[in-house]
């Protein structure tokens, strides 16, 4: 049975005290019933009940999360995240009401580089947060050797494709030997960061969204969202805020985030194969094309180290042939 606008929002009344509803709209998909709404204190509201599987998983991981980031962590924060104001049964259906994030989406902004020193900021108060807060098994934890491993798979099923180049190749296998690059103590990260989650007014992050991908792990993967599409002159004062918000020894974190980024390309190029998609598998191709040229003889995309470079099993050493004994013993 599908619920209506009107029959979600009756519920969330009913079941949050002190909840006042001005005006709202349908804002249901094919995998959500889902109403949006404004509070008579100008809060944005959502009211959703998922219809698959999936939504009901990305809405569940959603939930833990919104639980977690309380009142005292967002203050802690400075920016706002969506958080759960309750969460119940109609009838036999999950409804969870959340609270969302206002702001405009940084993808809808012309030139992002005013609100790079706030967003820097931003995300070093998100990876500071002590990880204590994160009752167990309320989302992923990854450990710095989880991250090798992952990368090292992706690498590694990249080159089974037989379309990667081998001077990105020879790059990537000189990072996964990096032992220095990896070495970052685990955090409270985005998991999932793109800039159509990231919420500004003026020059200020003010908001982050789509949380379903939040776990303890590699800060890069949230720094790659900066460093991955925009010019290395540009990010590179990005990732100087950060480190200096920071306050941490995880110094490589800027090389290892595009690392990361650039093996992205590599995942999309398998994802492609697998799916025999042809078109979408000659783009990937060619952005990998591509990135061997931007980063070949670039100081400004290097990763910190040099390409491995092949190790020959032959020893290139003169054949010492020995003279034959033609003395004959008596």
């Amino acid at each position: 049975m599908a619920l209506s606008p009107i029959m979600l929002t009756a519920w969330a009344v009913a079941e949050i005290p002190g909840l006042h509803i001005d005006g709202y709209r349908d804002t249901s998909t094919a995998e959500l019933d889902r109403v949006t709404c404004r509070t008579s204190e100008g809060a944005v509201i959502s009211i959703a009940s998922p219809l698959t599987a999936e939504a009901a998983k990305t809405q569940d991981h959603e939930h833990r999360v919104g639980q977690l980031l309380s009142a005292g962590v967002r203050e802690r924060l400075g920016f706002d995240v969506p958080h759960t104001l309750g969460a119940g049964l109609l009838g036999k259906r999950r409804v969870v009401v959340t609270e969302e994030a206002q702001g405009q989406a940084l993808s809808t902004v012309r030139d992002v580089r005013p609100m790079l020193p706030s967003l820097a900021l931003a995300l070093a108060t998100l990876h500071s947060l002590p990880t204590t807060i994160v009752k167990r098994d309320a989302v992923p934890s990854k450990t710095a050797l989880d991250a090798v491993r992952e990368a090292a798979g992706a690498i590694d099923r990249a080159h089974q494709t037989t379309r990667v180049p081998s001077a990105l190749l020879d790059r990537w296998d000189a990072a996964i030997e990096d032992q220095e690059l990896w070495q970052f103590v685990p955090t409270i990260t985005h998991g999932n960061l793109e800039f159509e989650s990231i919420l500004t007014a003026g020059d200020d992050v003010v908001g982050i969204t789509h949380w379903a991908d939040a776990c303890v792990g590699d800060p890069a993967n949230d720094i790659k969202a900066i460093v991955g599409p925009l010019a290395p002159e540009v990010s590179a004062g990005f990732v100087t805020d950060y480190i200096a918000h920071r306050g941490s020894n995880d110094l490589r974190v800027g090389h290892r985030a595009r690392f990361l980024a650039e093996i992205d390309i590599a995942r999309w190029l398998v994802f492609c194969v697998d799916n025999n998609d042809e078109p979408n598998i000659d783009d990937a191709v060619k952005m990998l094309t591509n990135l061997v040229t931007a980063v070949t003889d670039n100081p400004a995309m290097s990763l910190g180290a040099a390409p491995i470079k092949p190790v020959s099993l032959l020893v290139d050493a003169p054949v010492v042939v020995a003279e034959a004994n033609t003395e004959v013993s008596s």
